[in-house]
């Protein structure tokens, strides 16, 4: 198991290119789809929502990196040699053929077209010269890349680094200052370990990165427990009401700065070990879900008691057309529920957003949540329609 995942196919690999970092200068980095930019900020679509950043909060921006021959192409045959030695290398890695993949990458050690193939070539080299035990190699590139790789690149060079400062003879005895024998629980990868140059074997190098990027959320003081008890219905509830305007309401959560937080701490190991943190960070969405669901039917209540279906203004008994005061109260319901109910549609949108990013494991939720904004809609639409009767 590898950064990016096994068997890499060549729409994962399109998709790969087309990723953007942004760097802060607190030297954090947020991936994700840059949507919106202006003189001052940027809005940035990343798997955790929607973030806005202030232009004086950014180092820079690694744009996207987009090989239009790759991207338009069909099948493995039309693709460029790069690509197709890459998506090789990849399949042999797998396989355990490390010499046949090293040698496919060989013909394209100086290859500098395009960075994003560059830095998988990179890596896919670091990892073969791992499993051969060519450490020299190895620590040489990861030196590189802690000096001039791209933020995530540094934070997974670091992690490698570290372990091999902590267990020079290459075997796995400690990750920072915890024993091996504390997070290998299976007694076979647990002997293999002590081996020797263990770190060799993919099993025993992904069981240290493991923990490696445990210690690291640890270190960041960083759980989705800690994160939901921090979290308060009536804070929200209360942001929420007083957010004016239109558009996105993540920016007037009172906890986004800590989701943030949790964003950039799964982001650091998601860079260390790919497929690292896919469970947590459902669980930080369920987690945030469950506190906007209280929110959300709160707002409801409030909203739904300003009815104007439950309102009956003073009217001519005679003709049954409203008085002038009776028309004014008309109106001025109308529009005390259409104020309380912009607020709940806005929260919707985001709770639709924030499921839309796991669209297999929340998908039950996004569709309620679509069928309660189309009621929402619907009664905002009766009421303007409405809200201009003459008759009781």
């Amino acid at each position: 198991m590898r950064h990016a995942g096994s068997m890499l196919t060549v729409l994962s690999l399109c998709a790969v290119l087309r990723s953007e970092t942004v760097v802060l200068k607190d030297g954090t980095f947020v991936e994700g789809k840059i949507t919106v930019q202006t003189s001052t900020s940027i809005r940035v679509d990343t798997r955790f929502g929607v973030r806005t950043f202030a232009r004086k909060e950014i180092d820079q921006i690694i744009a996207s990196i987009d090989d239009s021959s790759a991207a338009s192409a069909k099948t493995f045959a039309e693709l460029p040699p790069v690509m197709k030695a890459v998506l090789n290398a990849d399949a042999d890695y797998d396989l355990m053929h490390y010499e046949k993949a090293l040698a496919r990458l060989e013909p394209f050690k100086n290859y500098a077209e395009n960075k994003a193939i560059r830095m998988r070539i990179d890596w896919l080299t670091i990892e073969i010269s791992e499993r051969l035990g060519q450490w020299d190699v190895a620590m040489g590139l990861l030196k590189e890349k802690l000096e001039g790789g791209t933020p995530p690149e540094k934070t997974r060079a670091r992690a490698h680094l570290d372990l091999f400062e902590s267990n020079p003879d290459y075997d796995l005895r400690f990750v920072g200052k915890k024993h091996a024998r504390n997070f290998l629980l299976d007694d076979d990868l647990r002997n293999r370990a002590r081996e020797p140059g263990a770190l060799r074997d993919a099993r025993v190098m992904h069981a240290a990165l493991e923990e490696y990027c445990e210690q690291l959320l640890v270190e960041d003081k960083l759980s989705v427990k800690a994160f939901a008890e921090k979290l308060d219905p009536d804070k929200t509830l209360e942001a929420v009401k007083k957010a004016t305007g239109a558009g996105d309401i993540s920016t007037h959560l009172p906890y986004i700065e800590d989701l943030k937080k949790a964003e950039a701490s799964l982001l650091k190991a998601q860079a260390i070990l790919g497929d690292y943190g896919s469970a947590f960070a459902l669980d930080l969405a369920r987690t945030e879900l469950s506190h906007l669901l209280v929110v959300r039917d709160k707002l409801a209540d409030d909203a739904f008691r300003l009815s104007p279906e439950t309102f009956n203004p003073p009217f001519d008994q005679a003709s049954g057309i409203l008085t002038a005061d009776g028309r004014r109260q008309w109106q001025k319901r109308c529009d005390d529920f259409l104020a309380a109910i912009k607020p709940l549609g806005r929260l919707l949108d985001y709770m639709e957003a924030r499921a839309e990013k796991f669209p297999e494991m929340l998908r039950d939720f996004r569709t309620e949540t679509l069928d309660i904004k189309e009621r929402v809609n619907e009664n905002a639409r009766a009421v303007k329609k409405a809200r201009d009767r003459t008759r009781a």
